[in-house]
């Protein structure tokens, strides 16, 4: 049953007043783009004790009612945990945390990144296979990295390092127990994050990658997450436009994620054939 939007309002409002939960302090972040490899992270994430919420609530986090409006979200998806000790939202589209109060660099962080090519090819297997026209061409999907990407950088700045961690897309599925680990510390779990959070059945709206998360119940490699996307070719993009994507991802990651293992000069590169 469909909520009236004002019933929600009022009880988003009174939520955020009664409920501990609904505090800045109290929420945990994860801040990426479109095919980084959010879904299964915040599988992992939610099936953790200590952790409420599992997918995207598409809130726009204008005021600290918005943490009010996830509550609800959570409820009415059944992933809600009264004694949670954080309230978990993923954020994919500037719309949501382009206009963020000051209180939201008062949660936890996590940012997540991957390489431009693979990212847009993604987008593009995705929304043909579901029949969306949201992304008719690549070249929408590009801007669209492109925006996100700089939004990535601005709330990184936004946020004290101790409330903050980066995480790269090859570095998740390469070595995921390794990133948990550091996930689990940083977020000062009792109990670790565990490398499982078991197959939901078809996708709810909100709940993420509606093609391979049914099938997957942990943290994979690209390989096994998406068979078959080898063979959409390189983006339909000017060569031009692929290492202007290619510079700003690397500088993106330098800030967010340090340098990638064997980066070497890796930004003259990119700069000499953006030119």
């Amino acid at each position: 049953m469909r909520i009236p939007d004002p019933l929600k309002q009022a009880f988003a409002v009174v939520a955020t007043a009664a409920s501990p939960q609904c505090r800045f302090d109290r929420a945990l972040f994860v801040l990426g783009h479109m095919r980084c490899g959010s879904t299964a992270l915040s599988r992992v994430l939610g099936n953790h004790p200590e952790i409420s919420g599992q997918g995207e609530a598409h809130i726009a986090y204008r005021g600290r009612a918005a943490l009010g409006q996830l509550l609800l979200a959570q409820m009415r998806r059944r992933s809600w945990k009264p004694g949670a000790r954080y309230l978990h939202d993923k954020v994919l589209h500037n719309r949501y945390d382009a206009a963020v109060p000051t209180g939201f660099a008062r949660a936890r962080a996590v940012f997540l990144l991957r390489e431009p090519v693979p990212t847009i090819r993604s987008i593009r297997h995705l929304f043909r296979t579901i029949g969306s026209s949201e992304y008719a061409n690549d070249a929408l999907a590009a801007d669209y990295y492109a925006e996100r990407l700089d939004q990535l950088a601005r709330l990184w700045r936004m946020y004290p390092a101790q409330r903050r961690i980066g995480i790269h897309f090859a570095e998740l599925t390469g070595r995921p127990e390794a990133v948990l680990a550091r996930l689990s510390g940083f977020l000062g779990l009792q109990t670790p994050l565990a490398n499982a959070y078991g197959t939901a059945g078809p996708e709810r709206h909100g709940m993420g990658d509606p093609l391979t998360s049914p099938r997957l119940s942990a943290i994979v490699g690209p390989a096994k997450t998406a068979p078959g996307q080898s063979d959409d070719g390189l983006p339909a993009l000017p060569q031009r436009r692929i290492a202007e994507l290619e510079l700003a991802h690397y500088r993106v990651r330098q800030l967010i994620c340090g340098d990638p293992p064997g980066s070497g000069d890796r930004r003259t590169k990119d700069s000499s054939q953006a030119r």
